[in-house]
């Protein structure tokens, strides 16, 4: 608390207060909205002749007929906007001249606030910087500006008032950041775990502020109730005090309840992922000689696709969803048989073997290590599009070249193969090899299951050479674990040779340059009983 009153000290914030007055007596109701994990869904297309889909088209026709009833709900957004979708790769990486349009879009909308995400974090300072300089507060508490006396880098909250009604929003991204992002893509920011930080700025943001309602936003996961770099949600909304809502995201979880808090029932909301829901809040409160003397709430989530989209946010924005589907409609090469991605979960595919010679291809590395980061849908023969890569390759992770012993590079995959076998956690952290030859036996005890036989030209493997070895961004990183649980190396030691662009655009050079792709399952590795 003490940091907490320092920063307070040094820094005025700005916050949007609105209207101060008083609240008359009697009943209010404020509705709040939120949506998360949009992950691009700016437009409601896959920029081809497909079924539409949900979008920010449906939420703004809501928000709309809220208002059009004499409702002014405070609407925030939960992280994770700018990644995931075309549209938001045209505007992070093509079109970085103009104003974002998820910035555009939302301010067309009407959000009070937006909470940054991790993935908002993988776009790069010179993305997410723009929206913390933006109108709309960008809200992450518990991101600090390194070095410093816990001064947050970010806003960490706002206030919004409706009719005297004054509503804190106090916003904290995921905590883990670190281990999943490069270092440029975060310098200059610590990231402290929500639950160590969370109560400390309740109570100042209540002493200072005197709120009505007070709504901790966090990108965080549902967890299990108790303390969790990445998904604490739950354990928030049962422990942290004074607070009436909280609204989360990240795990792309619906829920809407009601959470037993010792010092009041807080209510819980996650709205899902890519604007398919959006969760609701009304709260009543009465007021008597200008206190709250009672509070009341109500939740639900709310199905976008039984809302039409709005025709005038789609006029408004037709010149960026026109751009974005002439970029996302290339035609970058051919592929000659259909590729299942289903299939990488099963054993060698062509899927993965594809990703592999990227990889190896961009890098020039011994060994190529990597995971099937999209496990259902199907790449059909004939024309390849841009806009097929992101079902490819849905994450923006750039391309390391790091050094690994081959003791490591064995243990690295033995922790992978047994998580693997056993169903264990994702599927996009089960990774194999390529430029070595080995077997997996799937009945071995754990440590026992991989089999190097060979580097893949036939020569030794050897278990005390140091190799070079191409793997993306979120597992140099440390994501997953697998360095430091399986290979035994701390990320924060690895040395990294070189580093390229993101995968999904090496994957499209690639294609290009070789113009017609023929899918192998590869022979390198297999399963065996």
């Amino acid at each position: 608390m003490k940091r907490l009153l320092y920063f307070f000290s040094i820094l005025i914030i700005i916050i949007a207060t609105g209207c101060s007055r008083t609240p008359k007596d009697g009943t209010h109701t404020i509705t709040i909205c939120t949506t998360t994990d949009l992950h691009g869904a700016y437009f409601d297309s896959l920029y081809n002749e497909e079924a539409r889909l949900s979008s920010l088209a449906n939420v703004s026709t809501y928000i709309k007929q809220l208002r059009s009833k004499g409702i002014k709900p405070v609407l925030i957004d939960v992280g994770d906007n700018l990644q995931g979708d075309n549209a938001a790769y045209y505007c992070n990486f093509v079109d970085t001249v103009s104003e974002h349009v998820f910035a555009r879009a939302a301010g067309y909308i009407g959000y009070d606030a937006i909470v940054v995400g991790n993935h908002d974090i993988e776009a790069g300072h010179q993305v997410y910087d723009r929206f913390k300089e933006g109108k709309i507060p960008y809200l992450a508490a518990n991101a600090i500006v390194e070095g410093s006396n816990e001064v947050p880098y970010f806003e960490p909250y706002t206030i919004v008032t409706r009719k005297g009604v004054r509503i804190a929003i106090i916003g904290m991204t995921n905590a883990n950041i670190k281990s999943w992002l490069s270092e440029e893509l975060w310098s200059g920011i610590d990231f402290i775990q929500i639950s160590d930080i969370a109560q400390d700025w309740v109570d100042l943001v209540i002493e200072k502020e005197s709120p009505h309602i007070v709504i901790l936003a966090c990108h965080t996961g549902y967890g299990h109730g108790a303390p969790d770099i990445e998904n604490e949600a739950l354990y928030l909304a049962s422990g942290i005090r004074g607070i009436d809502l909280v609204l989360s995201g990240h795990d792309h979880r619906p829920f809407a309840d009601t959470i037993e808090n010792p010092a009041g029932n807080v209510l819980l909301i996650n709205a899902g992922s890519r604007a398919a829901l959006l969760g609701q809040a009304i709260f009543e409160l009465e007021f008597s000689g200008g206190e709250v003397v009672s509070k009341r709430v109500t939740s639900r989530l709310i199905p976008m696709a039984d809302v039409e989209p709005d025709p005038r946010y789609t006029d408004r924005f037709k010149k960026d969803f026109k751009a974005v589907y002439e970029f996302a409609n290339r035609e970058i090469g051919t592929i000659a048989e259909e590729i299942y991605l289903a299939d990488a979960i099963a054993g060698p595919s062509s899927y993965i073997d594809l990703l592999h010679k990227v990889q190896l291809d961009a890098t020039g590395a011994d060994i190529s290590i990597t995971a099937p980061l999209s496990s259902r849908g199907i790449i059909p023969a004939g024309v390849i599009r841009y806009q097929d890569l992101v079902l490819l390759y849905g994450y923006e992770n750039s391309l390391f070249v790091v050094e690994l012993t081959g003791k490591q590079i064995k243990n690295y995959l033995e922790y992978s193969y047994y998580n693997w076998v056993n169903g264990i956690g994702p599927s996009y952290n089960y990774d194999s090899a390529d430029g070595i030859i080995y077997s997996v036996k799937k009945s071995a005890p754990r440590g026992s299951m991989v089999e190097i036989i060979s580097m893949k030209d036939g020569s030794q493997f050897d278990m005390t050479a140091t190799y070079k070895v191409a793997m993306n961004s979120y597992r140099a990183s440390g994501g997953g674990n697998l360095l430091e649980q399986g290979a035994g190396v701390n990320p924060d030691s690895l040395p990294i040779i070189s580093r390229y662009g993101d995968i999904r655009s090496l994957i499209g050079d690639y294609i290009s340059k070789e113009g017609i792709i023929v899918p192998v399952t590869p022979s390198n590795w297999s399963f065996v009983k």
